[in-house]
Protein backbone atom coordinates (compact mmCIF):
# COMPACT_ATOMS: atom_id res chain seq x y z
CA UNK A 1 0.00 0.00 0.00
CA UNK A 2 1.21 3.56 -0.52
CA UNK A 3 1.73 6.20 1.46
CA UNK A 4 -1.14 7.93 0.79
CA UNK A 5 -3.34 4.93 1.07
CA UNK A 6 -2.04 4.48 4.72
CA UNK A 7 -3.35 8.18 5.60
CA UNK A 8 -6.67 7.12 4.44
CA UNK A 9 -6.95 4.43 6.71
CA UNK A 10 -8.82 4.98 9.96
CA UNK A 11 -7.87 3.86 12.96
CA UNK A 12 -10.77 0.92 14.19
CA UNK A 13 -11.87 0.80 18.06
CA UNK A 14 -9.61 -1.78 18.38
CA UNK A 15 -6.71 -0.26 17.06
CA UNK A 16 -7.43 2.77 19.63
CA UNK A 17 -7.31 0.55 22.52
CA UNK A 18 -4.58 -1.25 21.28
CA UNK A 19 -2.09 2.20 20.92
CA UNK A 20 -3.26 3.59 24.19
CA UNK A 21 -2.27 0.15 25.90
CA UNK A 22 0.98 0.01 23.98
CA UNK A 23 1.74 3.49 24.66
CA UNK A 24 1.27 2.78 28.65
CA UNK A 25 -2.47 3.96 29.03
CA UNK A 26 -4.19 1.64 31.94
CA UNK A 27 -7.75 0.28 29.97
CA UNK A 28 -10.53 -0.85 31.27
CA UNK A 29 -12.76 -1.78 28.82
CA UNK A 30 -16.74 -1.15 29.71
CA UNK A 31 -18.69 -2.04 27.11
CA UNK A 32 -18.50 -2.11 23.17
CA UNK A 33 -16.94 1.17 21.43
CA UNK A 34 -16.36 1.94 25.49
CA UNK A 35 -13.51 2.11 27.54
CA UNK A 36 -11.69 4.02 30.70
CA UNK A 37 -8.53 4.58 31.46
CA UNK A 38 -6.69 7.27 33.66
CA UNK A 39 -4.07 9.72 34.33
CA UNK A 40 -1.99 11.06 36.94
CA UNK A 41 -2.03 15.23 36.60
CA UNK A 42 -0.17 17.98 38.47
CA UNK A 43 -2.66 18.25 41.04
CA UNK A 44 -4.47 14.80 40.98
CA UNK A 45 -5.64 11.98 38.98
CA UNK A 46 -7.91 11.85 36.39
CA UNK A 47 -10.06 9.56 35.09
CA UNK A 48 -11.70 9.69 31.68
CA UNK A 49 -13.83 7.53 29.25
CA UNK A 50 -12.69 6.28 25.46
CA UNK A 51 -15.94 6.06 23.32
CA UNK A 52 -16.29 5.86 19.67
CA UNK A 53 -19.73 7.34 18.49
CA UNK A 54 -21.06 7.16 15.11
CA UNK A 55 -18.44 9.75 13.33
CA UNK A 56 -16.62 10.96 16.56
CA UNK A 57 -14.35 9.80 18.94
CA UNK A 58 -14.68 11.26 22.48
CA UNK A 59 -12.61 11.63 25.28
CA UNK A 60 -14.21 12.70 28.54
CA UNK A 61 -13.12 13.68 31.93
CA UNK A 62 -16.48 12.45 33.96
CA UNK A 63 -16.45 13.51 36.61
CA UNK A 64 -14.11 16.63 35.95
CA UNK A 65 -15.81 18.27 39.08
CA UNK A 66 -19.37 18.85 39.77
CA UNK A 67 -21.64 21.67 40.61
CA UNK A 68 -22.15 22.95 43.58
CA UNK A 69 -25.78 22.81 45.63
CA UNK A 70 -26.13 26.28 45.64
CA UNK A 71 -27.78 28.00 42.97
CA UNK A 72 -25.39 30.90 42.51
CA UNK A 73 -22.54 28.97 43.39
CA UNK A 74 -23.53 26.81 40.55
CA UNK A 75 -23.97 29.52 37.95
CA UNK A 76 -20.51 31.11 38.65
CA UNK A 77 -19.13 28.03 37.73
CA UNK A 78 -21.02 27.53 34.38
CA UNK A 79 -20.18 31.38 33.76
CA UNK A 80 -16.88 30.06 34.42
CA UNK A 81 -17.35 27.19 32.32
CA UNK A 82 -18.40 29.46 29.04
CA UNK A 83 -15.65 31.85 29.37
CA UNK A 84 -12.90 28.93 29.20
CA UNK A 85 -14.89 27.70 26.35
CA UNK A 86 -13.68 30.40 24.50
CA UNK A 87 -10.07 29.94 25.10
CA UNK A 88 -9.89 26.05 24.46
CA UNK A 89 -9.19 24.60 21.28
CA UNK A 90 -10.32 21.62 20.62
CA UNK A 91 -12.27 20.83 23.88
CA UNK A 92 -15.02 21.34 26.29
CA UNK A 93 -16.47 21.66 29.27
CA UNK A 94 -20.29 20.99 30.09
CA UNK A 95 -22.55 19.90 32.34
CA UNK A 96 -24.53 16.71 32.37
CA UNK A 97 -28.00 15.92 33.54
CA UNK A 98 -26.33 14.75 36.87
CA UNK A 99 -24.34 17.99 38.07
CA UNK A 100 -21.19 16.75 36.90
CA UNK A 101 -18.56 18.80 35.02
CA UNK A 102 -17.48 17.22 32.01
CA UNK A 103 -13.69 18.03 30.46
CA UNK A 104 -14.15 16.00 26.80
CA UNK A 105 -12.27 15.93 23.39
CA UNK A 106 -13.88 14.94 20.37
CA UNK A 107 -11.74 13.84 17.18
CA UNK A 108 -13.49 13.18 13.60
CA UNK A 109 -13.27 9.25 13.35
CA UNK A 110 -12.94 9.50 9.64
CA UNK A 111 -9.08 9.13 8.76
CA UNK A 112 -7.99 8.85 12.91
CA UNK A 113 -4.54 8.06 12.81
CA UNK A 114 -1.98 7.54 15.83
CA UNK A 115 -0.78 10.86 15.04
CA UNK A 116 -4.55 12.97 15.87
CA UNK A 117 -5.24 9.86 18.56
CA UNK A 118 -2.03 11.17 20.20
CA UNK A 119 -2.96 15.24 19.92
CA UNK A 120 -6.16 14.15 21.52
CA UNK A 121 -5.13 12.81 24.72
CA UNK A 122 -2.38 15.47 24.80
CA UNK A 123 -5.40 18.40 24.71
CA UNK A 124 -7.32 16.30 27.14
CA UNK A 125 -4.20 15.97 29.92
CA UNK A 126 -3.16 19.24 28.82
CA UNK A 127 -6.77 21.44 29.64
CA UNK A 128 -7.18 18.97 32.67
CA UNK A 129 -4.28 20.11 34.55
CA UNK A 130 -4.23 23.84 33.07
CA UNK A 131 -7.69 24.43 34.73
CA UNK A 132 -8.01 22.54 38.04
CA UNK A 133 -6.23 24.59 40.59
CA UNK A 134 -8.78 27.23 39.13
CA UNK A 135 -12.29 24.86 38.71
CA UNK A 136 -11.09 23.34 41.85
CA UNK A 137 -12.34 25.43 44.78
CA UNK A 138 -15.59 26.66 42.70
CA UNK A 139 -17.42 23.31 43.15
CA UNK A 140 -17.67 20.18 45.07
CA UNK A 141 -15.63 17.39 45.26
CA UNK A 142 -15.81 15.26 42.04
CA UNK A 143 -14.04 12.54 43.70
CA UNK A 144 -16.53 11.90 46.87
CA UNK A 145 -19.65 10.78 47.18
CA UNK A 146 -22.53 12.86 46.28
CA UNK A 147 -24.53 14.03 49.45
CA UNK A 148 -28.31 12.94 49.22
Amino acid sequence: MSDAGDRLATMTFDDIMAYMKADGWPIEPLREQTFQSSFKGEQRSFQFFVHAESVYLVLAVVPYQRLPVDEEEAQRLMDKLLHLNNEMTFAKFSVDEDGDVVLSVEYPLAHLDESELRDALDVLTYYANLHWLEIQPMGDDPLLPRSV
